[in-house]
């Protein structure tokens, strides 16, 4: 159960740190960017994967400087983190939250494209996979 916990926070802390890097790296941080990211998060704390406590804990310990490169290492370590058949599915989870909080200002920026790709190539995936199936035991 710890180990499945620790699962848990670690991609919690991924998303919030992918979120927090794609809100801004356009330059303009956006009402709707941020409601997305809030709204997407405490989903997981009404769903009982954890506690508002354990939730502000993981806020507190971002780290609001990263770089795209680091994102890219974060993501793989944690995609390694998962078993082997989750591997997939997790990196086009994280893709599709990524894309859908790109596109929640109605507006993508160049910056947003350039950063998105390079963070997918990174990572290596592509667009071409369907991910209405995805089912991932975190």
């Amino acid at each position: 159960m710890k180990q499945k916990k620790d699962k848990q926070e670690k991609l919690i802390k991924l998303v919030m740190e992918l979120g927090d890097f794609f809100i801004s790296c356009d330059g303009n941080i956006d009402e709707r960017e941020l409601n997305f990211v809030d709204q997407y998060i405490p989903n997981l704390v009404a769903n009982g994967i954890m506690s508002k406590k354990e939730l502000e804990d993981i806020r507190d310990s971002l780290t609001h400087s990263l770089n795209i490169d680091e994102l890219i290492e974060r993501t793989k370590n944690m995609i390694s983190y998962v078993a082997e058949k989750e591997e997939y599915p997790l990196a086009k989870t994280l893709s599709y939250f990524i894309k859908t909080l790109i596109e929640a200002d109605g507006e993508i920026h160049p910056n947003e494209v350039q950063y998105y790709d390079l963070w997918k190539k990174g990572i290596g995936i592509d667009d071409n996979t369907d991910i209405s199936d995805i089912n991932i035991d975190v």
